[in-house]
């Protein structure tokens, strides 16, 4: 159950944007918890390269998860490195489908604003990403479910302290 005054913020984008490090930036900032991305742990268990869609709906049912735990720590803010958004734009990508997970819970987990990180800085290459040279593609198609949802968002630029400067703003101007 959520804490009702708690302000979910989901940072969402393109891989190696900077998703991460925002989000331990910003709760480090406002002195609350973030978080982290399951993907991250559950691919150091389990290939990258044999993944199904069942794993995406798995990946995604157990970042609720957290979610849901950590939403009882948090103070103001509880920061999510990813959302079904992002599932989704992944899931589409690869398998151009939807899982089932994603699709029935897609509007109904709910984040009062999206920090949509832009492709403005350098790839950074580690043995999880895939997708380089088509992060331009994947910044449009998070762009474009977020406007389909008619969810408030904003896109976060800059390098080093300029893109914790203006996620802070656009979370003040919330």
């Amino acid at each position: 159950m959520e804490k009702k005054d708690i302000i979910k913020i989901a940072v969402v984008g393109p891989e190696s944007t900077g998703k991460s490090i925002l989000c331990e930036q910003l709760a480090l900032h406002y002195k609350t918890k973030y978080v982290p991305e399951f993907a991250r742990k559950y691919f150091e268990n389990n290939k990258i390269e044999n993944h199904r869609l069942f794993d995406i709906d798995f990946i995604y049912e157990m970042q609720i998860e957290l979610e849901n735990d950590l939403i009882e720590k948090a103070n103001t803010y509880l920061f999510c490195d990813t959302s079904l958004v992002s599932g989704k734009v992944w899931a589409e990508e690869v398998f151009h489908e939807t899982p089932p997970f994603i699709s029935e819970n897609l509007e109904k987990v709910k984040y009062q604003l999206y920090l949509l990180c832009d492709i403005d800085v350098p790839w950074v290459r580690d043995k999880q990403r895939r997708n380089e040279h088509n992060r331009a593609k994947l910044f449009n198609d998070h762009k474009v479910e977020l406007d389909r949802m008619k969810v408030s968002y904003k896109i976060i630029t800059g390098l080093k302290e300029a893109r914790l400067e203006n996620a802070i703003k656009a979370i003040e101007e919330l």
